[in-house]
């Protein structure tokens, strides 16, 4: 085989393939990358992709509300609750209060948090199928199946998602149910806990302990938005 052969032949070889957007170049050719996994990875403007903490992100809130197109606050008749812990390297990294909810411009979303307990409460005129991926995008912070901010890797030391106890892959395309409780782990799988107390989840269901929406009438429960709005007025 002459030299021009041999460059093409190692040519053909180190033809890269795009996965995901990302180029892996093949095996043999003095260089080699891991596939990121298959999932959704949430875009928008002002995606914060710095290490945690990450405080709510309110430049670009109405922008990217607009560009999930999830549905508008007030009027509720679908209003239902999950839980978000997040662990870097064994210690819970705080959800803020307020994501979602910036009062100088008056742009409320229909999901959102009023405190730093990490109840996600979502609240719409008609039922709505919200995903994780939609919160993240709400609060400002990339997403992607290996991916939360600057935290990047899965598996092993690096990220880790769970769902009421089980793995969840895909964790951005993950439509949220009322009483998740959803942890973020990101550290060696054993730092932190699978399934923590959801204490939380029933109190806020139930109006208890100062959280979240009491209920009214036959079960029916106020708007969250609108307790807020009231708070902020007196």
């Amino acid at each position: 085989m002459d030299g021009a052969q041999s460059m093409r032949s190692l040519a053909r070889r180190c033809l890269t393939a795009v996965v995901g957007g990302v180029a892996l170049v093949a095996a043999g050719c003095g260089a080699s990358a891991t596939a990121p996994p298959p999932g959704v990875s949430i875009s928008g403007p002002g995606l914060q992709t710095s290490m945690p903490p990450w405080q709510p992100q309110y430049a670009n809130l109405a922008q990217r509300v607009k560009q999930i197109g999830i549905p508008p606050g007030g009027k509720e008749k679908f209003h239902i609750h999950a839980l978000l812990h997040i662990y870097v390297n064994g210690l819970l990294s705080p959800v803020p209060a307020d994501i979602g909810i910036d009062q100088a411009k008056g742009v409320e979303s229909s999901l959102h948090t009023h405190d730093r307990t990490g109840i996600i409460h979502m609240e719409a005129p008609r039922p709505y199928s919200y995903t994780l991926g939609d919160f993240f995008s709400v609060w400002g912070v990339k997403l992607g199946p290996a991916q939360v901010g600057g935290l990047k890797g899965l598996g092993g030391d690096r990220l880790h998602f769970y769902v009421n106890g089980k793995p969840l892959s895909n964790p951005a395309a993950y439509v949220l149910h009322n009483g998740d409780s959803v942890v973020i782990g990101y550290g060696p799988a054993n730092s932190f806990p699978h399934t923590p107390n959801t204490y939380l989840l029933y109190e806020v269901e139930h109006g208890l302990g100062g959280l979240g929406c009491t209920q009214t009438g036959k079960g029916k429960r106020t708007s969250c938005l609108s307790i807020h709005a009231t708070k902020t007025k007196t």
